[in-house]
């Protein structure tokens, strides 16, 4: 597309039009970025996926755009749109790459060499004239589908031909039967012969559309055909050998060196231990590091992987789930048998039978089909309970399988289905959720990659997109839009690296399909399963150190190590709970699911990562044991968590999760220095202040996340406070600061012992604790207040962990008896190499004088830094709340005319309605009166607004009361 290579910028252009409800109108810059469109207008930049286009069309001085979204964009200004079209066909029409993962036609063997050739000749043929070829009408005719099908005709009756010369009745016998077997191949011919005629007739909105339809059947063509010449070859090893005809189809431009692929045995991936080399120094060079446990790091290796290990003079040896086949220890391709794990495609038992029958059998439960992937599998996903969608009941939604080796996953989203699904619940507070959510559950994301799990190779994570280089597969869970390629740590750009992020942010079809599919039913909570390592992860995962301006709606459902929400009951398990943290403290990623439900629909979204990996000394990975009474464990210990998320789903935050029983507080604070940083509700923003003593502080809102629930308020301190409130429109919040310190010369109110000591770098002034190999910090008596509510420890602390193993950490414990007696208050664990603020809470300690402790046991020194430590007392100050309406009553929710009317829920008082977005940006306000102002009319169409939800405030008198409104106009 040579117009679309302009250095920088790109080319000039006039936009007009929406994308998915943000204006682009303006003057801007158009420029190709990969496998996709950078739109640059005065609001930012739009990528837009050339996968996104759905046709082209010039008319009048114009190049309209019709997108998957069902938006239309205009642009005008280049003189030569006709070429820049053109451009966008050659780029959206490309030929599918149809031969790479194939593996029968790898399968060249000396026994039916010939016969293999002779088989596959026509589509080579073909897919070769095609190469040859140059526009989409061309490509299309050169795989003619009426020629290919007498060819392969042709071929197929050869076969048999070569082998009965002198027997016809042999020779029809054998060619009824190779028919027969050849039947669903012919039958995806005949389908593409339809979709080469529906593409050459289609109108420009859904030329691209017809294309990838067209496409799709070529990839289906060539994978019946591989299939079919697997099934045919114990056919044709039973008769006469033949003499060689195959040599004819040279003519056709075959060459002998495309017939002769490697066969696909070699790609298989197989775990590999590896002592003696930090595991972030092995994924620094992009290998798929999976666990580490006692200074041995596990990575899942293919044959690629294991010759760049051998060059980089690394050894390692294979380690094998119990039960593993001999096949695959061997490291070849071997089908799996399972009794209980359920592959996708069986007719018999695989997910979609399952589904299906779940569904026809139960009234409760709902079956949609939101997308088809690259091998026209369905994405299904099952809704439980009530019929219809409501706005009245929150949206929760359950995924799992991104990744397809992680079957236990599966296992998980299909057993909470058949949980929620019995009527009545075994459980009543289940059935009452029911009723009361709009309960979704994905139960595999990535089915062609699950599928090619149970067929191929076990340890296969990326779905099956053929990439240019010859590799396959795209990492779905780095292909969301979310920070996608911020760097190459967190996902990478090659496609051969299981990290693959895709050639553009939602390049994907299974991507598309969840992206689009959560916009339709925006979830408030989501927990996406994946396995293993014991974890329960939440946003952000980009940048180490980063915390969610929602922190305490996320810390009080995941809970603490202190207080999990997840206990781990597997007998054998190195770990006694999963443990909950931002995602980086794993390690980092971008394009992630997580971090795109959070930030671009203010989902509270969470990854539970199953199981521990480990029974025992014996390590099992991703390969979880097929036992019913250890997959039921895993169930049994995850489900309260499940239940906890439809629960909170009304009003997260003022959660009360039973499985951690952390309280979320709409009112908290994180740190008093050097920074101070608050958390109050982000429909109280409006009212919110900060003072030290009584002293008010200016404060900026931090831009961190969308703080959907609350808001964290910044403000540089000077000096360290002795104490700070923090208002909002519920009351006032004061923290009594009993104890501080922070390394510094001045400070004497802590002691260090073993290897902590003064260090660098430090968070604030010259020096920091450093320690971690055995050390203790311990604080001076501290007197607890008599009407203390809590007490808080805060620190701003880094440490260099592992984030796949528990037993390097730090503990923060506490004694009421002068040191006679510790208990853990709370525990920092993981990979944590930026300094962020952390926090553990002391109840019951009111009136007592304590001590502290910090105890490093990451196993090397100068692994734990700790800066600017505070203990802080709580004294909550309510405001006086007058009994009043529940909330603003909007004439519809969601909103779909062009005005909403608002009631007033205070009576004839005075006050003001505003509505926000969930970026905390006011977007309209009204002054109320009382009655005599009454109806309350917000104009959409006048004021601009765009599709999304949005937080509706009136307030009167210190009085607030909130309401989340949908708006989901038709336009």
């Amino acid at each position: 597309m040579p117009a679309m290579d302009e250095p920088r910028r790109g080319i000039p252009v006039r936009i007009d039009g929406l994308l998915r409800g943000r204006d682009l109108t303006g003057e801007g810059w158009l420029a190709g970025r990969g496998e996709a469109l950078a739109l640059t207008t005065a609001a930012g930049v739009a990528m837009l996926p050339l996968a996104a286009l759905e046709g082209v069309h010039v008319e009048r001085g114009g190049l309209d755009l019709y997108l998957s979204t069902g938006d239309v964009l205009r642009l005008s200004g280049p003189e030569q749109l006709g070429q820049l079209s053109q451009a966008l066909a050659r780029r959206s029409c490309v030929f599918p790459e149809v031969t790479l993962s194939l593996r029968g036609l790898g399968s060249r063997g000396r026994d039916s060499g010939e016969a293999h050739d002779e088989f596959f000749a026509p589509l080579l043929a073909a897919r070769r004239e095609a190469e040859r070829s140059s526009g989409p009408e061309a490509l299309c005719a050169a795989l003619d589908a009426s020629t290919l099908r007498e060819r392969m005709d042709d071929a197929l009756r050869s076969l048999a031909a070569a082998r009965y010369r002198s027997d016809p009745a042999g020779r029809r016998a054998l060619e009824a039967r190779i028919l027969e077997r050849a039947g669903a191949l012919l039958g995806s011919i005949e389908r593409l012969e339809r979709a080469q005629r529906e593409f050459l007739e289609s109108e420009d909105i859904v030329r691209f559309v017809r294309w990838r339809d067209w496409s799709a059947i070529v990839r289906d063509v060539f994978q019946r055909a591989d299939a079919c010449w697997l099934d045919l070859r114990p056919l044709l090893a039973g008769a006469p050998s033949p003499r060689s005809r195959w040599r004819r189809w040279l003519r056709l431009g075959v060459s002998v060196a495309v017939l002769l692929l490697p066969g696909a045995a070699s790609a298989q991936h197989v775990t590999i231990q590896v002592s003696r080399l930090p595991a972030d120094w092995l994924r620094a060079r992009g290998f798929d590091v999976v666990g580490s446990e006692s200074g041995v790091a596990y990575v899942v290796a293919d044959s690629g992987d294991r010759a760049r290990l051998a060059a980089l003079g690394v050894s390692g040896s294979p380690v094998f789930a119990p039960g593993t086949s001999a096949r695959r220890q061997a490291m070849l391709a071997d089908a799996s048998v399972s009794r209980i794990y359920r592959p996708f495609d069986d007719p018999q038992r695989g997910v979609a039978f399952f589904l299906d029958s779940i569904a026809r059998a139960n009234p409760r439960v709902r079956l949609d089909t939101i997308g088809r992937t690259l091998e026209n599998r369905p994405l299904l996903v099952v809704k439980i309970g009530e019929r219809d969608d409501s706005p009245e009941r929150p949206n929760v939604i359950f995924m799992a399988t991104y990744h397809a080796r992680e079957w236990v996953a599966t296992e998980m989203a299909l057993r909470l289905i058949r949980y929620l699904a019995q009527s009545p619940s075994p459980d009543a507070r289940a059935d009452s959720l029911i009723q009361r959510r709009d309960v979704w559950i994905l139960p595999v994301a990535n089915p062609d990659g699950y599928q090619y799990t149970f067929s191929t190779d076990r340890l296969w994570r990326k779905n099956r997109r053929p990439n240019a280089d010859g590799s396959v597969g795209v990492d779905l869970n780095r292909n969301h839009a979310a920070g996608w390629g911020l760097d190459d740590e967190g996902s990478s750009p090659s496609p051969a690296s299981e990290v693959y992020r895709g050639p553009a942010p939602e390049s994907e079809l299974e991507t598309r399909a969840i992206v689009a599919f959560h916009q339709a039913h925006p979830p408030v909570l989501s927990a996406s399963y994946h396995s293993y390592t014991g974890l329960l992860l939440y946003p952000p995962g980009n940048t180490y150190g980063k915390v969610a301006q929602d922190l305490g709606v996320f810390r009080s459902l995941a809970g603490t190590d202190v207080h999990p929400s997840v206990i781990d009951r597997l007998p054998g398990s190195n770990r006694s709970h999963y443990h909950p943290a931002p995602s980086w403290n794993l390690y980092t990623t971008n394009g992630d699911y997580t971090d795109w439900a959070y930030g671009a629909l203010g989902a509270l979204a969470f990854t539970p990562e199953l199981t521990s990996g480990f029974e025992g000394t014996t390590y099992y990975g991703f390969e979880f044991p097929e036992d019913e009474t250890k997959l039921q464990t895993v169930f049994t210990d995850n489900l309260p968590f499940a239940l906890d998320l439809l629960d909170a789903a009304a009003d997260p935050l003022h959660a009360r999760p039973r499985s951690s029983g952390v309280p979320s507080e709409p009112v908290a604070l994180e740190s008093a220095y050097p920074i101070v940083r608050a958390r109050v509700p982000a429909g109280e923003l409006a009212t919110a202040a900060i003072r030290s003593g009584s002293a008010p502080l200016l404060f900026a809102i931090d831009t961190v996340g969308p703080g959907r629930y609350t808001k964290r308020l910044l403000a540089p301190a000077a000096v360290r406070p002795v104490d700070v409130s923090v208002t909002a429109a519920s009351g006032t919040s004061r923290f009594q600061i009993l104890s501080d310190d922070g390394a510094e010369p001045r400070d004497a109110t802590w002691t260090a012992t073993g290897d902590f000591a003064r260090g660098v770098p430090a968070l604030a002034g010259i020096a920091a604790w450093v320690g971690g190999n055995g050390g203790t910090l311990r604080s001076s008596p501290i007197a607890v207040p008599g009407d203390a509510d809590t007490v808080s420890v805060l620190f701003w602390t880094r440490y260099l962990g592992d984030g796949f193993d528990l037993r390097p950490h730090g503990e923060l414990r506490v004694s009421a008896d002068d040191g006679l007696s510790w208990t853990p208050v709370g525990l920092v664990a993981g990979s944590a190499p930026a300094y962020y603020p952390e926090r553990a809470d002391l109840v019951g300690y009111a009136g007592r004088t304590v001590r502290l402790s910090f105890e490093g046991s990451f196993g090397i020194s100068q692994s734990w830094w700790l800066d600017e430590i505070q203990v802080v007392a709580h004294r909550r100050v309510p405001v006086d709340v007058v009994p009043v309406a529940a909330a603003p009553l909007a004439s519809e929710n969601p909103v779909r005319g062009a005005t909403v009317r608002f009631a007033w829920p205070f009576g004839d008082s005075t006050g003001e309605i505003d509505v926000y977005d969930f970026s905390g940006q006011r977007v309209w306000r009204s002054g109320v009166t009382g009655v005599s102002s009454l109806p309350i009319v917000w104009d959409l169409a006048g004021s601009g607004a765009r599709n999304g939800v949005y937080l509706v405030v009136a307030r009167s008198q210190g009085r607030t009361r909130t309401l989340k409104l949908f708006i989901a106009r038709r336009r």
